[in-house]
């Protein structure tokens, strides 16, 4: 069975596996990389990985591999760092992740004004705008309403002027 889960990269690659009276697979025990602890998980659910690799890494650490793109680049990443230096292993780990997917090129659709001219004043707005160029000026919602009146009635005359 393939895992895509990244929380495998905390344990060992090939897990043992138990079975019940009927000879049907009803456990898989990992192995955990650092305390060799076994851990059982049922065959569906990462819940008892996921606690075990927070009391013995630390929630920060879990938290980056969770995040990470490839189970066997975390894998290496824990290799190298261990558990000597947390800030290192989540450094690490940070690398691992798609370029992509480390920012968000589409603006956050939840604004908090209905009204076209009043999302000048949101702060989320305002902070999206300013980011990387802090010094541009962001015009008032009344210079921008006074503006978009005026564009709007020029490019009206102009389209009557077209048409007839």
């Amino acid at each position: 069975q393939k895992r895509k889960s990244p929380i495998y990269a905390f344990f060992n690659a090939e897990p043992d596996v138990e079975f019940d009276d009927a000879s049907t697979a009803s456990y898989i025990v990992f192995h955990c990389s650092t305390c060799r602890a076994q851990v059982k998980q049922d065959l569906h659910f990462l819940g008892a990985l996921i606690r075990h690799a927070k009391s013995c890494w630390g929630e920060e650490a879990v938290n980056a591999v969770q995040g990470s793109k490839s189970i066997d680049k975390a894998r290496d990443a824990l290799k190298k760092f261990r558990k000597k230096s947390q800030s290192k292993l989540t450094a690490a780990l940070r690398s691992v992740k798609g370029w992509a997917e480390s920012f968000s090129t589409q603006p956050p659709k939840k604004r908090r004004s209905a009204c076209p001219f009043h999302i000048v004043k949101d702060c989320c707005y305002q902070w999206l705008q300013k980011e990387g160029r802090p010094e541009w000026y962001i015009p008032s919602q009344e210079t921008v309403s006074h503006d978009v009146k005026k564009l709007y009635t020029s490019t009206k005359e102009k389209l009557a002027e077209e048409l007839q």
